[in-house]
Formats: C-alpha cells, sequence, structure tokens
C-alpha cells in the first residue's frame, strides 16, 4: 500500500489517461447492456404485477440493446466524452455526455419510425433503460471526480508548474489554481524579475529570474508544465522562455492577456493549424452543428405528423374567416444574414398593412380577425415554420428572424444586434420563453439570444422546448 501511495504521490501513474479512458468505455459500454437487460426485467415484472413468468430479455429485445451498445461506441467519442476533463467544470462533462446519449436515442429512435418498429417494444421499458442508464452514466463520471478530488486534495497525483510571471495577471491565475485544490494543480515556481508585485502567500514560492537558470530548475525539480502569464508588451521574454524550453518534455501553456479586453465571448481553437482566439463565436459549429441538423429534422418531422389533423382544422378557419390565402409569407434574415420566405398562418386580412406598412404588432393592434387573434395569442400562427425547418432555413430553437427593414434599422443602433445571425433562426426560443417577444425591449431579446448562441447543448435545446409548452405558446406579450 506504501508503495501504490508512493508512485500515485509522485506521479508516476499520473500519465496513464488513456488506462482511464478505457476503462470509463467499457463502463459506458456494460451500462448500456446491463440497463437494458434489467429493465426489460423489471418493467416486465411491473406489467404483470410480478416476477414469476418473466422470461429472458427476447431476441428483438437484444438486438436494440446490441445496436444502442454499438451506437454509444461510435457517438460518445464524437462528443469528445473520453477527453481529459481535468479542469473542468462537473455539470460541462455532463452535459457533453447527456448530449452523447440523447443523441443515441434519436437515432434509435428515427431508426424505429422509419421502419414502423416502435410498436414491438414496450414503452415503459424504453423509459426505464434510457433514464437508468443516464442515472449510471452521470453516477460513474460523478463518482470518479469525487475519488480523483480526494487524492489531489490530499497530495497526491498532482502536476508541478511553473508560472512565467510575478505581475498582476500571474498572481490571478495562481490564486485561482491555489484555490481549487481539487484540480491538483501545484506551483512549485515562479519566473519574474522579483515578487513586490504578489500578494504574500505567494512571496514564499521560489522566485527565479534567469532564462537558463528556469530551464536547469524544469529538468530537475521534475516540473510538468509552464505557465507563461507575461502580457503582450513582454514578447522578448515570452519567446526567450520558450526557445529555452525547446529541448525540455515540459508541457508549456500560454494564459491570453485577455483581461485587459474584458472579452465576455470568446473561445480557444486552431484552424489549419494555427491557434486563434475567437472573440465572436457559435457554439453550434462543426460536429454540434451536425447534432442540431439531425435534431431539427427529426423533431420537426415528428411534430408535423402530430400537428397535422390541426393545422388542417386551423387552415379551415383561416379560410373562412376572411378571404385569401391560408398561408402568409413574408421576407425574413435568417443565417449568415440571407433573406428566406418564413411561413405563418394567415391572421389579418390581406389588405392589412396597406395604409400601416410593415410594423411590429402591438397592444391595441386590432388589424387581425377574431380568428387570427386567436392563432396570434395561442402562437397556433408559427406551426407552418415546420416546413422552413425541413427546408434547412430554420431551426426549432433559435433567435426568432426579423424583417429586412427592421434588421437594416437596428444592426448599427443596437450593440451585437448582427450576431444573433450567427445561427438559423428558431421557430422558438431562449429570449420567447422568458417573455421577450413582440414589441418588448429589443436589447435584452439580444441578450438572450447571444447567450444561446454562446451556450447551446441538446440539454439547452430540450429545456427551452419544454419551456416552450408551458410559458412560450400563450404569452401576455403575444399579440
Amino acid at each position: 500500500m506504501k508503495l501504490i501511495k508512493a508512485m500515485i504521490k509522485k506521479g508516476i501513474l499520473k500519465g496513464h489517461a488513456n488506462i482511464l479512458n478505457s476503462i470509463l468505455r467499457l463502463i459506458d459500454l456494460s451500462v448500456v447492456l446491463i440497463c437494458g437487460m434489467l429493465s426489460y426485467y423489471f418493467s416486465a415484472a411491473y406489467e404483470t404485477y410480478t416476477s414469476l413468468g418473466v422470461q429472458g430479455l427476447p431476441d428483438h429485445y437484444f438486438q436494440v440493446v446490441l445496436v444502442a451498445v454499438l451506437l454509444t461506441s461510435l457517438i460518445f467519442p464524437l462528443f469528445v466524452v473520453y477527453r481529459v476533463w481535468r479542469g473542468s467544470s462537473t455539470l460541462s462533462e455532463i452535459k457533453h455526455l447527456t448530449m452523447a446519449w440523447l443523441m443515441v436515442g434519436l437515432l434509435l429512435a428515427f431508426a424505429a419510425f422509419f421502419t414502423q418498429s416502435g410498436i414491438d417494444y414496450s414503452r415503459s421499458w424504453i423509459g426505464l433503460w434510457f433514464v437508468s442508464a443516464w442515472f449510471f452514466l452521470v453516477g460513474s463520471r460523478v463518482l470518479l471526480r469525487i475519488a480523483l478530488r480526494w487524492l489531489r486534495s490530499n497530495g497526491f497525483n498532482h502536476r508541478h508548474i511553473v508560472i512565467v510571471g510575478t505581475g498582476d495577471q500571474a498572481a490571478v491565475v495562481a490564486d485561482r489554481l491555489c484555490r481549487s485544490t481539487w484540480f491538483g494543480l501545484e506551483i512549485s515556481a515562479l519566473f519574474g524579475s522579483g515578487n513586490q508585485q504578489l500578494p504574500p502567500w505567494l512571496k514564499n514560492k521560489k522566485i527565479i529570474s534567469d532564462v537558463k537558470e528556469l530551464r536547469d530548475y524544469v529538468d530537475e525539480a521534475d516540473v510538468d508544465q509552464v505557465w507563461i502569464s507575461l502580457p503582450h508588451s513582454e514578447e522578448e521574454t515570452i519567446r526567450d522562455v520558450i526557445n529555452a524550453l525547446e529541448g525540455s518534455s515540459v508541457q508549456i501553456r500560454y494564459v491570453p492577456d485577455i483581461f485587459e479586453y474584458q472579452l465576455m465571448h470568446h473561445s480557444l481553437s486552431e484552424i489549419a493549424g494555427v491557434p486563434v482566439v475567437n472573440i465572436s463565436y457559435s457554439a453550434i459549429d462543426g460536429m454540434n452543428q451536425l447534432v442540431k441538423t439531425i435534431e431539427d429534422y427529426v423533431l420537426a418531422t415528428v411534430l408535423l405528423l402530430l400537428a397535422s389533423p390541426l393545422m388542417l382544422v386551423i387552415a379551415t378557419g383561416v379560410r373562412l374567416s376572411s378571404p385569401g390565402p391560408v398561408l402568409y409569407r413574408q421576407k425574413r434574415v435568417g443565417w449568415n444574414g440571407r433573406e428566406f420566405t418564413m411561413l405563418k398562418f394567415r391572421s389579418m386580412p390581406v389588405e392589412a398593412e396597406n395604409d400601416t406598412g410593415p410594423v411590429w404588432a402591438s397592444k391595441g393592434d386590432d388589424r387581425a380577425t377574431k380568428f387570427g387573434s386567436f392563432l396570434r395569442k395561442t402562437s397556433l400562427d408559427e406551426l407552418p415554420q415546420l416546413f422552413n425547418v425541413l427546408k434547412g432555413e430554420m431551426s426549432l430553437i433559435g433567435p426568432r428572424p426579423e424583417r429586412p427593414m427592421f434588421v437594416d434599422k437596428y444592426k448599427d443602433e443596437v450593440p451585437h444586434y448582427m450576431k444573433k445571425h450567427l445561427v438559423k433562426a428558431g421557430v422558438t426560443g431562449w429570449a420567447q420563453v422568458h417573455g421577450w417577444r413582440g414589441n418588448t425591449c429589443l436589447h435584452t431579446r439580444i441578450e438572450h439570444d447571444l447567450y444561446y448562441i454562446e451556450n447551446w447543448s441538446l440539454w439547452l435545446d430540450m429545456k427551452i422546448i419544454i419551456m416552450t409548452v408551458f410559458r412560450g405558446l400563450i404569452h401576455k406579450n403575444a399579440y
């Protein structure tokens, strides 16, 4: 036991992240398989009120479980579930895991829909399987984090780092690392001209002032990482440090001097081998864009099939309420600032805008027919936009699109207004479920839209869909 502790404490086992990932992969596949089999037993026992006579898993059930296991092995790596999560939040890891598991479920539902085989399987089994598997998948990560945090908080499995910098920026970085003991990042020394700007609790650390001494210390003191935390003005020092460590196997991390710019919306990425800081970006990019596209097509198809009888009734009501076409076609601005024709059920007489021109609907607006007013207040006039989703012009969830004349008016007046066009426009959105719809504060609405763009996840989309059902369909600001 002492030997194992010594090995962990010295970090001999810390390089075996691949072994840990392999174990996690095996655990995930086992959870999906075992939960699928046990869920059948419990659901069958519940439906028959007895465990007597419950046979083994039928062949067609077992085939679905095996397909889910295969999909899990393929989908989870695409959602970077098995990357090194050291230093990341638990919630962030759970979100990635949940999105991956939801994608497995969506693909299985998609297959069942097109093969018309869904009726062959118990709904209670499917529900119990997916909920229990998610619970145990998340539980395994939480338990692992608890174990690793305990080890790191007690001095095990630490990474020893040197911070290059003794100024305010370096002090902020050092403070955050020291407060987060569960990350296991231990500051061994600092490199800089002096310690006069450091807080008292850092002044007892070794201060290295010479580049050659830094290289010798890194090689002799078993340093794992060097964090360069210097302002852009010290470019020469940064270059000297990198050159001095060129022959060392130590990991070098650069902390960009973004504090001075107070950037609220940024990320780090690499394009064609070139590291870049994204000052304005969308989380719906790359693989996430593919995931959201699949989500849109699957859910829009299902919703359209479910809503088709209601849409037929509404179309009849529109036709009887006033002469003219059933659908109202209107130019809107969507993804990348491109115009498209958005569909709605017509809620006003054909000539309603002849006198007023294009204006936002507001309280007291009497241009709508009685039936049209009902459609607006219940948001049922938006249902034809499901066709826009299937055409790829809109998404189920995203910022609401505006008419071109309003975009031209507000793009220079409202800060960050055009950033809402970084993603497809949505039938519903984060702003709408919080009441910011219709003739309300445009600044606040844009803030909500930007929050959605930067924090997108399947988890957030599911939340917005649920909130739309309970909050978004009928609202005081729907005129």
